[in-house]
Parts: structure tokens; C-alpha cells; sequence
């Protein structure tokens, strides 16, 4: 393996790490809905039924309507999830 070298990643150029960051700083459920919802968005890419740059829009919406809790707990995580799979699904339909 040669030499390893880093740099700051461009997060224009890479949305869905902006996306995350902002995810992991709010905390609360903000990660499982992103999670579950880009899970949904890469499984519809895969399936041929979006487009791979579909995926970060899809993502944010997802995200965006997702109620917010800052303490959440376990239940909340999972709805988190579900409702944010169900939006990218919801999206799609429309």
C-alpha cells in the first residue's frame, strides 16, 4: 500500500457528508432519519428506479419533514426511520 495522504472533503461536491455532519451536530433522531432515509434512496438506485444524484434530494426532504426530538427514545428512533423511509417512498409516488 503506497503513501496515504488526506485533505478536507468538498461537501459540494459530496452533499450527503454535509447532510450527515449536520445530522451528527443537531443529534437527537436527526441521524436515524437520515440513515433510513438514504438507505431507502440507495435501495430505489439500485433498483434502477432513481437516478444516483435523485439521492441526496430525496435524502434531505426525508429528513426536513421528520419531526424533530432532541431526547428521543428507543420507539422514536425506529418511527424516525419509518417515517423517513415513507417519505422517500412518499416522494417517489408523487
Amino acid at each position: 500500500c503506497g503513501a496515504l495522504t488526506f485533505c478536507e472533503p468538498d461537501l459540494d461536491s459530496f452533499p450527503c457528508l454535509a447532510l450527515a455532519r449536520s445530522c451528527a451536530q443537531k443529534g437527537g433522531n436527526s441521524c436515524a432519519a437520515m440513515n433510513g432515509a438514504n438507505e431507502e434512496a440507495v435501495a430505489l438506485f439500485l433498483d434502477d428506479q432513481i437516478g444516483f444524484y435523485d439521492i441526496y434530494e430525496l435524502v434531505l426532504n426525508a429528513v426536513n419533514t421528520v419531526p424533530f426530538i432532541s431526547d428521543p427514545t428507543l420507539d422514536e428512533i425506529l418511527e424516525a426511520d419509518r417515517l423517513a423511509r415513507e417519505s422517500v417512498r412518499s416522494q417517489i409516488r408523487n
